[in-house]
């Protein structure tokens, strides 16, 4: 039962087109996070593959030296209460909690990205205000 799961999962990745939407909307993504980096000095670097993706905070870029957790915490509640949830590294490493994790399902459009970065790009503004 679980290979033929599998493989019905498979088709319809392929019959969707979704690794080409994972591609296309993982660039629109990456972009849009590279301009918010632009706009904050918090973010310290972006990175992602698809739309896996992510940016790490830091109160120094230079340094690369990270946030409290707490600034992640914030953010990550900020979107939620906007109806946009998002991941945040958690209590993974004792010091490096800092990194905004983003990973939208395979069929999100553009609009969907779109009303993600915005939360974030809301989040942030509150956060820096």
């Amino acid at each position: 039962a679980g290979t033929a799961a599998a493989l019905a999962n498979l088709k319809i990745i392929e019959q969707e087109n979704l690794l080409e939407n994972t591609r296309v909307m993982g660039k629109h993504l990456k972009q849009s996070l590279s301009i918010l980096k632009d706009k904050y000095p918090l973010i310290g670097d972006v990175r992602g593959k698809g739309l896996f993706a992510g940016f790490e905070l830091v109160s120094n870029r230079d340094t690369k030296e990270p946030v409290d957790e707490n600034v992640a915490i914030q953010i990550a509640d900020h979107c939620m209460k906007n109806g946009v949830i998002i991941g945040r590294t958690n209590r993974s490493f004792k010091t490096f909690n800092n990194t905004i994790c983003l990973s939208p399902a395979l069929i999100a459009t553009k609009e969907d990205i779109d009303t993600i970065v915005k939360a974030l790009d809301n989040a942030l503004k509150a956060l820096t205000m």
